[in-house]
């Protein structure tokens, strides 16, 4: 509600495209795999119903609020969801479903892991499936924190968007829980482009498209710190399992 949060729409047109071609396709099978609210399947579902293509759609997360948000809203549009929770790196049953997506989860596993998810993903998906998702680009070598400066002027946004929230809420209670979310964050940097692509190539994947897009970071959402706004890369890919 804030417009703090990295939110799929921010890359909506490729989220349509390559979601509804696989809808095209005939991929009906869908999986989120991770989500912090219903925005993911929102985007599946919109691009499904775009081309009016039957939809059977599953939502994991090892965190039961987001799985229960995404029960809500597909209830409220008329969309069964089939929702579990549990850990996406090793939940699932082989060659279950057609497409494996997601938005900005890579960062989230450290390295070992993080490929583990994405064998994982292939062990799910039926021959011929594809991941469509979106992640971050980075130099950084090492992980990395939201130092007490970044989070004080993350705090100091969402502190001027309180007119965006209904009812009466606590400038000040909202600063320290905005703090606490922002410091609790850890990054495990993707890399660049081509650790990206190789990350899935490396794992029975071929990549049949890796765009890259400059936006604002979402800890920066708007603000300027050390003098500039915080800016990053996305990959935002398409990989098919072999």
């Amino acid at each position: 509600m804030l417009g703090l949060a990295a939110e799929p729409s921010r890359h909506a047109a490729f989220y349509a495209n390559a979601l509804g071609a696989r809808a095209e396709a005939g991929g009906a099978d869908v999986l989120v795999t991770g989500c912090a609210d219903w925005g993911m399947l929102e985007a599946v579902v919109a691009a499904y119903r775009r081309r009016a293509a039957p939809l059977d759609v599953t939502v994991v997360d090892r965190c039961p609020t987001p799985v229960l948000l995404c029960a809500w809203y597909g209830a409220e549009i008329g969309v069964p969801v089939r929702t579990a929770v549990g850990d996406v790196v090793e939940w699932g049953e082989n060659e279950s479903y057609d497409v494996v997506c997601t938005h900005s989860l890579l960062t989230y596993p450290a390295r070992e892991a993080r490929g583990r998810l994405v064998e994982n993903w292939r062990r799910i998906l039926r021959p011929g499936g594809a991941v469509v998702t979106v992640s971050r680009l980075t130099n950084e070598a090492a992980d990395s924190m939201v130092d007490d400066a970044r989070a004080r002027a993350f705090g100091d946004v969402a502190v001027t968007r309180l007119d965006r929230i209904a009812g009466d809420v606590d400038a000040e209670a909202l600063r320290v829980r905005v703090e606490r979310f922002a410091k609790a964050q850890i990054s495990h940097p993707v890399g660049t482009v081509t650790d990206l692509r190789a990350l899935f190539e490396d794992r029975g994947f071929d990549v049949v498209k890796l765009d890259v897009r400059r936006l604002e970071g979402a800890m920066s959402a708007g603000q300027r710190v050390g003098g500039a706004a915080r800016t990053g890369e996305y990959g935002e890919i398409v990989a098919v399992r072999r």
